[in-house]
């Protein structure tokens, strides 16, 4: 080949070979500008639905009332079993009430003959009057009588006192519920001797109450509603509640003690365990977003970053108020349902400031 020949080859391959490099090496603007960029998890909020919130407690009333015997004695009989209804008035226990029984015979006698010691000691009192007028008795007679009347009534008063404390002691042998409720416990044995105000049996009486935890983090408040039930299925029998109290936060549990005044009993011994549904809050216009997303500025309002429409994503910053909080998510106001957000906060984020999606997921 001559000189010229190949001299005119390479005239036409090295432009070739030299736009080739070039286009081989030179890097996609693109790609290096999105590497540049902040990279966002972003998330699609969507409506709060109404979830409903399940908790487990336990049933009780509002009373818990010790019944023990006044005077020690030997129990002769228990007349009732943990977990029975009785009503006020009905004898569950008694004790041994012989000498009782004896003592109250022994006071009605002795009433008995202090009533007719002063019928005689008054007859004879006015039988004397006027007497000593006439010169029949004299007036020291006659004083002497009507002291004796009056001596004779005063021990008529004793013998009747005594005789009501021997009733008293009788009917206080026998332990009655003081008023309608259900048998929480019984711990006294027939047979065995208790001393006074030794406890035998355990009513619960008053209004129906339920006892469970919650959250501290959880939005309930008194006077809210909830469903307290055997179990969640809806054939099972459910009463209608309200929180009627919410004790202080628990430093080591984070939880909170509420209490719940129910319409009506339950069929249920003291202490079981029943579900207690409660009716979510009414939210309107309402997302759910995580709480990683939100900067706090205060108890109910923060800020958030949210994400415009274009192609290559801008910050804006959007101003919530939270309305209420739902496990690890918020409920807040000020957002619309499909609008983006951002959930990995950062404190250089900047308004306006493009950023790159790294994942996209969407809250149901």
């Amino acid at each position: 080949m001559s000189c010229r020949t190949r001299s005119d080859v390479l005239k036409r391959v090295l432009p070739l070979i030299a736009a080739s490099c070039l286009l081989g090496c030179k890097p996609a603007p693109s790609s290096m500008r999105r590497a540049s960029l902040p990279a966002v998890q972003a998330l699609t909020v969507q409506d709060a639905s109404s979830e409903k919130s399940v908790f487990v407690g336990t049933y009780g009333t509002s009373r818990s009332i010790p019944l023990a015997p006044t005077q020690a004695g030997r129990i002769t009989a228990i007349s009732v079993v943990s977990g029975q209804y009785v009503h006020r008035g009905d004898i569950l226990a008694a004790l041994e009430d012989r000498l009782l029984l004896e003592m109250e015979e022994q006071a009605e006698g002795e009433v008995d003959a202090a009533r007719a010691e002063v019928k005689q000691a008054a007859a004879t009192y006015k039988r004397s009057q006027g007497l000593d007028t006439i010169g029949g008795l004299s007036s020291g007679v006659v004083e002497e009588r009507a002291h004796s009347w009056q001596v004779a009534q005063g021990k008529y008063k004793s013998a009747r006192a005594a005789l009501t404390q021997a009733q008293i002691q009788v009917a206080e042998a026998k332990i009655r519920a003081p008023e309608d409720g259900r048998i929480i416990s019984v711990t006294g044995v027939p047979g065995r001797l208790v001393g006074a105000g030794s406890e035998i049996i355990r009513l619960s009486a008053g209004e129906p109450e339920v006892h469970f935890k919650v959250p501290s983090s959880s939005s309930w408040t008194v006077g809210d509603r909830a469903d307290v039930g055997v179990s969640v299925s809806q054939n099972s029998q459910s009463v209608h509640a309200v929180i009627k109290e919410i004790g202080a936060v628990d430093d080591s549990s984070q939880m909170q003690d509420v209490k719940l005044k129910l319409d009506h009993s339950l069929p249920l011994a003291v202490d079981s365990l029943v579900t207690i549904v409660l009716v979510p809050h009414e939210v309107s216009h309402a997302v759910r977003v995580p709480l990683t997303a939100l900067i706090s500025e205060d108890q109910d309002h923060a800020h958030l970053w949210g994400l415009t429409e274009e192609q290559e994503p801008h910050l804006v910053l959007r101003r919530v108020q939270i309305v209420g909080l739902r496990g690890a998510d918020a409920l807040v106001e000020g957002l619309t349902a499909g609008e983006r957000i951002v959930t990995n906060n950062d404190g250089s984020f900047k308004s306006d400031e493009p950023v790159h999606v790294v994942s996209q997921a969407s809250e149901g």
